[in-house]
């Protein structure tokens, strides 16, 4: 059977290699921003970890306390039988807030296995430019870019769309307008044993739920392209050994030479599938974390919509709901990728020509072909294979969460 075409892009004139940092960039520039390292960095000396150490540290203590107060509000209106609505919408947030906080966490004690997995892929990474080729890394690069970019941009919006929305609003209608007297509010509601309402607390409060709602959204977008970008990286390394697989003409040479290849190959696929299998390790938890909150965000968003409201929280909610519904998009799509990529390598053992090959050697592409039809695949630690066959699934739970929200509050 004839090979398959690879997809390759035209090399321009003085175009330099393309380095792995490239796929790991948007991640690490989201970590630095609350102060941490997910992984051992080449370039990084004491003095610049330290100060990332008490960044780090006050990021994290200003989230939970931002955090916690909001649970106390949550609690207080559940108890008084008062502020239902805001009750609910609260709890969107302090769901975004515990995954983005779960997701840091998890992700800070895995650092030591996530070098080992970043370290594997530099080993494996192509150096030179006409090594770069037959991989296609400006291909799968350009693809994951556009991902990413479309997925943090978006999730930049919504927050900030969240965080700003009282400060335009009194810019724009008292200051400019003068259409009525600002009433101070805050991004999101909480309690705290002052009243915050007045003087320089107000300010405070601002910003610190500001700072807050951004490390939360950096934490999770950080790892979520973290993962994507590992995902990307491996699934370009099963496709180009799918393509090389396909290119070989066994039995031209000596027996010895084809047994040499096919050992080869099967050390690559290996240590592809330990790679998988460390990824798996490493972000499980966060991929659980994520379509569970996905699946009750969706549940509260929606209710919040349907029970009707002012225009401009129904313009964030939908933003809301939206950037919930491409978060698990994209983990889904890249998921997919890696299942069809590591399929493939049973198709292109198949495909190549291997029919005037050495007995032995026939035999040896039999363990081959049954090690790759149990593909590499995303897993929500023990509970969840993650696919495209996961979204449909996340939102029919989100549904019957949605309904018994309704059914509760219309009686």
């Amino acid at each position: 059977m004839a090979p398959k075409k690879e997809l390759r892009t035209q090399e321009p004139e003085g175009a330099k290699p393309i380095p792995l940092d490239s796929f790991l960039k948007y991640a690490n520039v989201f970590y630095l921003s609350i102060g941490m390292l997910a992984y051992d960095h080449k370039d990084s000396g004491k003095r610049k970890e330290q100060l990332l150490h008490w960044m780090f540290v006050g990021q994290m203590l200003n989230l939970n306390a931002v955090l916690i107060s909001e649970l106390i509000y949550v609690f207080l209106a559940i108890g008084r039988g008062s502020n239902f609505l805001e009750a609910t919408m609260n709890l969107s947030f302090i769901g975004f807030v515990v995954v983005g906080d779960l997701k840091i966490w998890h992700i800070w004690r895995q650092r030591k296995r996530l070098t080992q997995v970043v370290n594997e892929l530099e080993h494996l990474h192509p150096v030179r430019l006409d090594q770069q080729s037959p991989y296609n890394v400006k291909y799968h690069l350009s693809g994951y870019s556009r991902y990413s970019k479309f997925y943090f941009g978006m999730h930049l919006v919504l927050i900030w769309t969240y965080n700003l929305y009282w400060a335009v609003y009194y810019l724009i209608c008292d200051l400019w307008l003068g259409i009525r007297k600002f009433e101070r509010m805050l991004p999101y509601y909480c309690w705290v044993p002052w009243n915050w309402s007045t003087g320089s607390s107000y300010y405070l409060m601002y910003v610190s739920q500001n700072l807050a709602g951004q490390a939360c959204l950096s934490g999770q977008l950080a790892a979520d392209m973290l993962m994507c970008a590992l995902v990307t990286l491996v699934v370009m390394h099963f496709i180009r050994l799918s393509g090389h697989i396909e290119g070989h003409v066994a039995g031209v040479v000596s027996p010895k030479r084809d047994m040499e290849f096919l050992q080869a190959v099967v050390a690559y696929h290996q240590r592809l599938l330990v790679l998988c299998q460390n990824i798996n390790e490493i972000f499980g938890v966060s991929l659980l974390c994520n379509f569970v909150s996905s699946s009750f965000i969706i549940c509260f968003v929606g209710f919040q919509m349907t029970i009707g409201g002012k225009i401009d929280n129904l313009v964030m909610l939908v933003l809301f709901l939206f950037c919930a519904m491409v978060q698990v998009f994209m983990i889904a799509t890249h998921a997919q990728r890696l299942i069809d990529a590591s399929e493939d390598i049973g198709q292109a053992v198949y495909n190549h020509d291997w029919f005037h090959a050495d007995l032995r050697y026939r035999k040896m592409l039999v363990l081959i072909v049954k090690r790759a039809q149990r593909p590499s695949r995303l897993k929500a630690t023990i509970f969840l294979n993650v696919s495209l066959v996961t979204v449909s699934d996340l939102l029919q739970l989100s549904y019957k969460f949605f309904a018994l929200l309704r059914t509760m509050y219309s009686t």
